[in-house]
């Protein structure tokens, strides 16, 4: 009897992971990562999901993530999910529409400017990293305080890193 109820039990706890919290194993084990690094994939995931839903874009992390957790694949230590390349761009180009209004957008577009700079398609083997409260936060302190984003003095990092500390988390 004892049995059973471990094996139902288990099958229960294994039903309420999310599409993003199995990804996020996945990663963890194809890249041998650590418990608490696999836990960061996965807050940052919910993070996504909330600015996801904020953004209008729930219905595009929901494709991505279903899609990557039944693609999934270990080559050697890249996890890679091919056939979701629709929508992970589809996710992407629905975030960037959302962040071109808040400061993530904004550095990213300076960013991008800088000599030397190879922008290009994201890593696809991570999910998308997130923009929430702290992200748009720490952003604005960056902008605020570097002139030139491609070229920051010492003295303007240490503005922005000081600044930064007081970002909610």
């Amino acid at each position: 009897m004892h049995k059973w109820i471990a094996i139902v039990s288990s099958a229960v706890a294994c039903a309420c992971d999310t599409h993003a919290d199995s990804v996020c194993q996945d990663i963890g084990y194809c890249r041998s990562l650590s418990d608490d690094q696999v836990q960061t994939c996965r807050t940052d995931a919910k993070q996504l999901a909330t600015e996801a839903g904020g953004s209008g874009c729930s219905a595009q992390y929901d494709s991505y993530f279903a899609c990557a957790d039944d693609k999934y694949e270990c080559n050697g230590n890249v996890p890679t999910f091919t056939g979701c390349e629709v929508a992970r761009t589809a996710l992407d180009t629905c975030l960037a529409q959302a962040r071109a209004h808040n400061a993530c957008g904004e550095l990213e577009f300076r960013l991008a400017q800088c000599p030397g700079n190879v922008t290009g398609t994201p890593d696809p083997s991570t999910p998308p990293a997130p923009c929430g409260a702290a992200e748009v936060c720490s952003a604005r302190c960056y902008l605020d305080n570097v002139t030139d984003a491609c070229r920051p003095q010492p003295v303007q990092l240490t503005g922005a890193q000081q600044c930064a500390q007081r970002c909610p988390f």
